[in-house]
């Protein structure tokens, strides 16, 4: 059974071996990903195979945006930043960029204590709908996230012609 990446690479007529090339990501990693519901999807792999996948097709990067809603239509809405609706401008300021983890572990589903995790811990890797859900919260655009976040993704003529 595909995944709903996997559905959405299909539809595009991906070429899993040029995303594979481009992105670093093994190609069996990508076919998990495509095909076994288990597989758990990371940001810092989703955001890569969508951009190249949806470069390759000939979409622009404004596509990005478009192509999560996809992939990930059947997302409640969350807004981390409710809370602040009657507060001053300086509340407004300073309580988006405050707001206490617990609260938006809770809101957004997470176990408790995942975000201290990621800041103690390097190597720890959000999953793609964490950051998705988090961002939406936040009403915050997602491509600029992942650019933030995740870098600038590199389509030098040069690797596409590997």
């Amino acid at each position: 059974m595909d995944t709903a990446l996997g559905k959405y690479l299909e539809k595009l007529k991906s070429n899993k071996s040029k995303v594979s090339r481009i992105t670093g990501i093994s190609t069996d990693r990508i076919n998990a990903l495509c095909h076994e519901e288990t597989a758990i999807l990371y940001a810092d792999e989703l955001y890569p195979i969508v951009y190249v996948s949806n470069h390759e097709a000939g979409l622009d990067e404004e596509s990005f945006n478009e192509s999560i809603d996809e992939i990930f239509p059947d997302r409640e809405p969350i807004n981390l930043l409710e809370n602040l609706k009657e507060a001053s401008p300086a509340g407004k300021l300073f309580g988006t960029y405050t707001q206490p983890r617990k609260g938006v572990e809770t809101k957004l589903g997470m176990a408790n204590g995942k975000i201290s995790k990621y800041l103690s811990d390097k190597e720890k890797r959000a999953t793609a709908e964490e950051v998705i859900r988090f961002s939406d919260g936040m009403k915050m655009n997602l491509l600029d996230v992942f650019k933030e976040y995740y870098g600038e993704i590199s389509l030098a003529s040069e690797r596409d012609e590997i």
